[in-house]
Formats: structure tokens, sequence, C-alpha cells
């Protein structure tokens, strides 16, 4: 048994002593240690990019994604660190540090863009009044907007919020207005945001918008219970007029049916217009 242990004890001594190293992680912009780190420039112009990482490395390569030739060394020990101006063409960049002692491979994203402005432009030939229902078209005329760009369109009426990616750059969306849902102060908002928001989108509006609904009819009476001989009611036409403050006054038409209390047919008044002028009950 003792031969058996010490048979054991020297293969343990013969056998080469066989450890994972630890990859090295690189530090991000705040200065954190990280696998795969996004470094953003908004400054709308060259950036170089200071690369470290976070422990000793053996002989790596480092492979920008700008299509520059590679940077290869023996080593890099912090705080020492590898410097790489980027053009100022807007887009993302692939980086990759590898290791080639232990195969370890590291990524990051650097990004290149300006900050989003949102904007807002009716297409031509296209109108800011309608009658519901009926389709408007909105025109996104953003700039500074990068493939990090996300849009987010809101149409005032209660209707899902639409998402788009940056191919909503300049193009038309078409959004059709139901009945019963919006007004003549209606205000339509596109949100933008990229990566040099940092959290705070850019806000467009686009305001007023006339949808054109129809009048809430209403009937006031002036007196719903009476005494024979008193037979007589009058009648007012009280209806709430649909965008009367944006100049929506005039083609209204009212029709009555007065019911029929005396036998014989209903009582009607025909179609006709009451507003303007404005008629008496």
């Amino acid at each position: 048994m003792k031969s058996i242990y010490k048979l054991l004890f020297l293969l343990l001594l013969s056998t080469p002593y066989l450890a994972t190293a630890q990859c090295p992680l690189l530090l991000d912009q705040n200065g954190n240690a990280n696998n795969n780190p996004t470094y953003v420039s908004c400054g709308g112009a060259a950036f170089t990019l200071i690369l470290q990482t976070n422990q000793a490395t053996g002989a790596f390569v480092i492979n920008w994604g700008d299509a520059s030739a590679n940077t290869t060394g023996a080593s890099l020990v912090p705080p020492a660190f590898i410097s790489h101006t980027y053009p100022t063409t807007i887009g993302n960049y692939t980086l990759t540090f590898t290791e080639t002692g232990t195969g370890c491979v590291l990524t990051a994203t650097v990004v290149i863009e300006k900050p989003v402005n949102a904007a807002i432009q009716i297409p031509i030939g296209g109108v800011t009044q309608i009658c519901e229902p009926d389709e408007m078209r909105f025109m996104n005329a953003s700039t500074n907007t990068s493939i990090n760009t996300t849009f987010r369109w809101d149409f005032g009426d209660g209707s899902p919020i639409l998402t788009f990616n940056s191919t909503n750059a300049g193009d038309t969306v078409a959004h059709t207005y139901q009945p019963n849902t919006v007004n003549c102060v209606t205000t339509v908002t596109l949100t933008a945001e990229n990566f040099c928001s940092f959290g705070t989108p850019t806000i467009a509006s686009f305001n007023p918008i006339q949808i054109y609904d129809i009048d809430d009819a209403q009937i006031t009476a002036s007196a719903t219970d009476l005494c024979y001989p008193d037979t007589v009611v009058t009648f007012q036409n009280t209806t709430a007029k649909n965008c009367v403050p944006q100049g929506n006054t005039s083609q209204r038409y009212e029709y009555w049916n007065f019911g029929n209390y005396w036998g014989g047919g209903d009582s009607i008044i025909d179609w006709q217009p009451f507003d303007p002028p404005a008629r008496p009950g």
C-alpha cells in the first residue's frame, strides 16, 4: 500500500502543474474592468482611445476594427496603455484584444456619433387639418442620426407608441385618426435618442394638428314635467361644438324629431343650418 502512495506522489511530482490563467479585462471609460466595454465619442471629431487592462498580459494583438493595421506587443502591464485614433466617420467599430499565449479574446465596441436631434416636418402635399376618420402623414426630419438611434412616435390620440430603429430617419410615417380620439389641439411627438443622449432623449413636437370630429348633439328642455293645460316645451339646441376656437364655426346643420305626440306620424323639422346664424330654440 505504501508503494502505491509513493508511486502516486511521484506521478504528481512529475506531472506539469496545469492552471488556467484568468483572462485580463479591459478598463471602460469609467475605469471599471469589463470584458465587453463600449467606448463612446460624441464630439464630432477624431477620437483617441486610451486602452488599458486590469492586469498584466502576455503577448497580445489588437485589431482596432477600423481597417487600420493591428497593434502587437510582448506585454501590457498597468498602468501602461496603448492609444489609437479613430476617424470622424460616424459608425460602430468592433475592437478585438487577443492575448496570444492564453488564447484570451476580449471585444469592445467603439461608437463614433453625435447627439441626435429630433425633428418633425409635414411632407410636401401633406395637410394639418382633416375630418376623422382620415390619415395624416409626418416626416422624420431628425439630424445627427446614427445606427444606434431609436425613434418613438406618439400621435396624441392614445394609440400605442410606435418604435423604430435608425432607418426611420427621413421616412414618412402615416397615421389614421379615428372618431372621438382627438381634438383640434392635438400634438404629435417624436422622441429620439442614441448613445450620446446618455438617457436624456431629444423631443420634437408638432402642433396643433386639427382633427375635425362631429359635434356632440345635446338638447336642453324648458321643462320635463307639465300640468295641463300647460303643454308647451321649448327645446334648445345646446350641442357641444367641435373645434370652435380653431375656426370651425360654420357648416352646422340640425335635424329635429319631436315624436308622434298627436298621433298620425312624427313631427319633424328637416335639416337646416343652425350656426351661423345661431337660431333660437
